[in-house]
């Protein structure tokens, strides 16, 4: 039998310890070339989702003096027509990122998916108009719930079939968004409609 030399164990490891060192740089090297696009498309994505929940709106800026992440969207004239507030839930496969659109009425008048990482042909049908647009209109008492068999209750949501796990984590995040849109009340009353305020 051969007897294993110094040399044979060390060359590999050290050929091994310079290829991970190799491929952390390009890992790190990628992640860093790929950083600023990647939050661009999101900044586009978050964009488009505002417009497309607040369609009133022709700008978003930030509210001033609210701990909160939202978006007040103001109309060609300045005035405040509504809200865009993201929030998420946690679903069957992972967090579901939303986007809700709120305006100064009480109304939702938008709900956009902004990530989701659901069971195809199941959770993934959360971002299907059908299923969003049951959350639109007049926000109703003690929030919104999916159940399987709609009662007809203004509160309930169709649930999706097979993914009431994924239909329950959307509900949550309008839920929180209302809850956000709630708490601003003493901030409206203070600010009014003028865009200048915020």
């Amino acid at each position: 039998m051969k007897k294993i030399s110094f040399k044979d164990i060390f060359v590999p490891s050290v050929s091994l310890f310079l290829i991970c060192i190799v491929v952390a740089f390009l890992l790190a090297g990628t992640n860093e070339l790929t950083k600023g696009p990647i939050a661009e498309q999101e900044a586009k994505n978050a964009a488009e989702a505002m417009k497309s929940v607040c369609p009133s709106a022709e700008k978003f800026e930030g509210g001033k003096g609210i701990e909160m992440e939202l978006y007040c969207g103001f109309d060609k004239d300045g005035k405040l027509v509504g809200y865009a507030i993201p929030t998420s839930e946690k679903g069957y496969g992972g967090d579901i990122e939303v986007m809700v659109g709120i305006n100064t009425s009480g109304e939702i008048t938008g709900v956009e998916i902004l990530s989701i990482n659901e069971t195809p042909g199941l959770g993934m049908n959360a971002t299907k108009e059908e299923f969003r647009g049951q959350f639109l209109g007049e926000i109703p008492d003690g929030g919104f719930t999916a159940k399987d068999d709609n009662t007809g209750e203004k509160q309930q949501i169709d649930a999706l079939t097979g993914a009431t796990i994924s239909s329950e984590a959307v509900s949550k995040a309008v839920n929180r968004a209302i809850e956000i849109y709630n708490s601003l009340e003493g901030h409206l009353k203070e600010v009014g409609n003028d865009a200048d305020k915020y």
